[in-house]
């Protein structure tokens, strides 16, 4: 799979297999993993004061996704910029829209290729 997204990105930007592993695949790996870590704790009801006058009561904040999310992706970090901030909305809940950069197209391609075989 990083091989695959690796060569796609250097036929796109000519950068090194390193480059592509630090600054791409690299950064939204972690971002999968801290979304995973933190993903129980982000969908916790937030328990807030209750006013006086609504008597005995609990009050909390209940979090709710927005709905649908567009994301746009880059040409210069076509991975990192399209796949990352998608990452963030689905663990808040959003459906996403996802258009990879034009500049970017075997990227882009490769996207598509990896979504569909291990996405629904």
């Amino acid at each position: 799979m990083a091989a695959e997204l690796s060569k796609a990105m250097t036929s796109d930007l000519e950068k090194d297999d390193f480059t592509n592993w630090m600054f791409e695949t690299r950064t939204v790996e972690r971002e999968v993993e801290h979304a995973l870590k933190h993903l129980k704790s982000w969908m916790k009801d937030e328990c807030v004061d209750t006013p006086l006058f609504l008597g005995p009561a609990k009050s909390y904040l209940q979090k709710e996704p927005l709905g649908v999310v567009a994301v746009l992706g880059s040409w210069n970090f076509p991975l990192a910029t399209a796949v990352g901030p998608m990452i963030a909305a689905i663990a808040a809940g959003n459906c996403v829209f996802l258009k990879p950069s034009e500049m970017a197209p075997y990227t882009a391609k490769a996207i598509k290729t990896l979504f569909s075989r291990f996405l629904d």
